[in-house]
């Protein structure tokens, strides 16, 4: 996974230049209409183009739970005449820093690629890069475009150091890009740099795979039907019955299992997939964990139902990055505070980045909780204040202490629970 993850921006929706560093957690939170939905939604955004390029804006715009429309719909301010500029930046290790950037024009776009090699002064190899490859693209776009870029690598003498550094042989080549991913090629055989090259094409593709390999757990009820039948699982598990088919294990036949003790923590429940004999169809069931009648997990209410389709997306092994919408909804604070507690270990145990958006101050304290008693580490997660003073999204990213404190406290939290205390007392504010 990316040891550092971040986000950027520019005039999309609400989001006219916002730049955001995902954590292995992060947690957005603020009023409603602040913009955190669209800071999912840009990502989704980047997974729809770099998934299938081959599709028209409005299907860009095309998400599980909404369709946002064309252009104009989702430009910052309606306006035509401004560029979306939607950029996913990633580093993997000391060797390279890349940065994939999607311009959307009214008509067609752009797509670049940023590199930013920082070798150490004494390593025993040497890249030579150029800073950016970019495309003109037209929308839909075929991937049938290549751009190539010179590049070099130096590999150290192991004889003797000079007086101004260690002398180095080089070997040229040429890096191709289409638009959506980086191929490296040498333009002699050296395969003393094989270890090297296949570095330079793992990390600088790094924020395309990233983007591709999202999830999104939209703000909807997870299962409908009292029983499903087994289907291929896709990369982009793209309904319901995809998802209970990975529950059932057509990939993963532990799954269900880790989820049920999850399950079980959070919600007092275990379960189970049952297979119905002499057909191709199963059920998902839900079991109390003492006494109690089993129930399809279709008759379960909304949270529990929720919950479940949550878990199955964010332990999906093809995922390396999860965005999720109001996890919180349908879950007594209880249950919410175990959830959250659940999500920060899947985050690290898992090496997954899931990016919740929230409005549930019990999901923000419990972590803050955890943090204070030392089980969560404060690097792990992040917090992020969304606000909207005027039309343009503000973002606050915030950092908890070793104590469970931020700086500054849970504004959006705090302001409400102001005015509630102040209409409580019957005061005014004249």
């Amino acid at each position: 996974m990316a040891e550092t993850l971040s986000l950027t921006y520019k005039n999309f929706r609400s989001l006219e230049d916002v730049s955001l560093e995902v954590a292995p957690l992060t947690v957005v939170y603020g009023p409603n209409g602040s913009g955190k939905s669209s800071l999912i939604y840009g990502l989704l955004t980047l997974r729809n183009f770099l998934t299938n390029p081959n599709q028209n804006m409005p299907s860009l715009f095309s998400y599980p739970s909404i369709s946002l429309g064309g252009f104009q719909e989702v430009a910052y301010r309606h306006s035509q005449s401004q560029a979306i500029a939607l950029s996913i930046a990633a580093t993997s290790s000391n060797l390279l820093s890349s940065k994939f950037t999607l311009t959307l024009q009214e008509s067609g776009g752009l797509v670049n690629l940023f590199l930013d090699d920082h070798f150490p002064d004494r390593s025993a190899e040497k890249l030579e890069l150029p800073s950016s490859l970019g495309l003109e693209i037209a929308v839909p776009y075929r991937a049938n475009q290549r751009t190539d870029g010179e590049f070099a690598i130096g590999d150290r003498d192991d004889v003797e150091e000079t007086g101004e550094g260690y002398a180095y042989t080089r070997a040229e080549g040429k890096l191709i890009w289409n638009g959506v991913s980086l191929g490296a090629q040498l333009n002699v055989d050296a395969p003393y740099h094989s270890a090297l090259m296949a570095r330079l094409a793992t990390e600088s593709n790094l924020p395309m795979e990233l983007a591709r390999q999202t999830g999104f757990v939209p703000l909807r009820r997870g299962f409908s039907k009292p029983a499903s039948g087994l289907v291929d699982v896709s990369s982009a598990l793209g309904n319901e019955e995809e998802v209970a088919s990975l529950l059932a294990g057509s990939t993963d036949r532990f799954l269900v299992y880790e989820i049920s003790g999850l399950v079980e923590k959070i919600a007092n429940r275990r379960i189970q997939t049952q297979s119905q004999i002499g057909t191709s169809m199963f059920t998902i069931d839900s079991v109390p964990s003492g006494k109690g009648t089993p129930a399809s997990i279709v008759n379960e209410g909304f949270g529990i139902n929720q919950l479940v389709y949550m878990l199955t997306i964010c332990l999906y092994s093809r995922y390396r990055i999860v965005a999720i919408e109001e996890p919180e909804i349908h879950l007594h604070p209880s249950m919410v505070r175990e959830l959250a507690i659940a999500l920060a270990e899947i985050a690290v145990e898992k090496d997954r980045r899931l990016i919740v958006s929230t409005h549930s101050e019990t999901f923000v304290v419990a972590l803050l909780s955890q943090i204070a008693a030392g089980k969560i580490n404060t690097d792990d997660v992040s917090f992020v204040l969304a606000e909207n003073p005027n039309g343009s999204t503000v973002l606050t990213q915030q950092k908890a202490n070793r104590n469970g404190q931020i700086e500054g406290g849970l504004r959006a939290f705090m302001a409400s629970e102001a005015k509630g205390l102040v209409d409580f007392l019957g005061l005014s504010s004249g």
